[in-house]
């Protein structure tokens, strides 16, 4: 038969052991509690500081950043938009010069042949034509417009206009071997084409 007395020790020290143990988990959850608290908030107003004045830095930072960004792109558009604008000012002057030449070309395919039709060189009026025309030639180079002179070339269906057509064993294929009236063009734009006769 149990005694009664021993079975209230028991009791009583299984109530103890439990208390204990409730006490030690109160403890622990007041430490970790405690710790949470300690790493939320700085230790130090000092670290607080730091702490504002890096995240000020790396928004100035970032900032800076965008602002180059935006800077590099205003750059490069308006580079785009300068070269534009040469090359559109180029090809309108190159347009306005070949509209003029394509007048004057009639007055400097007379003076060559009235040079080509002139018995004496030493003549004082074919050398005033010779004048005039060097002088037109002259001009027209100072304008960036060249003369298309494919005697002796090979014939280039861009630049020369076949007039006629020659089975001569002395040249070479597809060469020309008398132009009938020079070419001319401004810069990489032709004005007229070269009028020319080809060898077979």
């Amino acid at each position: 038969m149990e005694n009664p007395n021993q079975n209230e020790e028991l009791r009583e020290e299984e109530l103890e052991e439990q208390t204990e143990a409730e006490e030690e988990t109160e403890e622990c959850s007041a430490d970790s509690e405690a710790e949470l608290q300690e790493e939320a908030a700085p230790a130090d107003p000092r670290e607080e500081a730091l702490l504002k004045e890096a995240k000020r830095a790396e928004e100035a930072e970032a900032k800076l950043k965008e602002t180059q960004d935006r800077l590099l792109r205003n750059m490069a558009e308006f580079d785009n938009y300068r070269k534009r604008t040469t090359k559109e000012k180029t090809q309108s002057f190159d347009n306005g010069v070949k509209h003029i030449v394509e007048n004057l070309l009639p007055v400097i395919d007379n003076l060559e042949r009235a040079l080509q039709a002139a018995k004496d060189p030493e003549d004082n009026f074919v050398k005033g034509v010779q004048m005039t025309y060097d002088q037109f030639i002259s001009t027209l180079e100072k304008l960036n417009v060249k003369q298309i002179n494919p005697l002796g070339e090979t014939f280039d269906p861009h630049f020369h206009d076949v007039m006629q057509h020659v089975d001569d064993e002395n040249y070479g294929e597809d060469e020309v071997v008398q132009v009938f009236q020079k070419g001319y063009m401004i810069g990489d734009m032709l004005i007229r084409a070269a009028l020319v006769k080809v060898a077979n």
